[in-house]
């Protein structure tokens, strides 16, 4: 799984589901970074108080059409 981390919102996007609702096109790409590791986005969520994007995060878990 590939991860798109808005470190300005402190948000954790799924990337093959983000989509315009996440909004992390507001956040310059400066503070933008796309990561496959589990373990570091992890370590985000305790650590760094990041949180899973509510709306790719839903669409990872049941995709549309399903």
């Amino acid at each position: 799984m590939k991860y798109l981390v808005d470190h300005e919102k402190k948000s954790i996007h799924r990337t093959t589901y983000a989509n315009d609702k996440c909004r992390f096109n507001d956040t310059h790409v400066d503070k933008r970074e796309f990561t496959i590791d589990l373990t570091y986005i992890e370590r985000l969520k305790i650590e760094g108080n990041y949180e899973e994007c509510e709306f790719c995060n839903i669409l990872a878990a049941k995709p549309q059409g399903i």
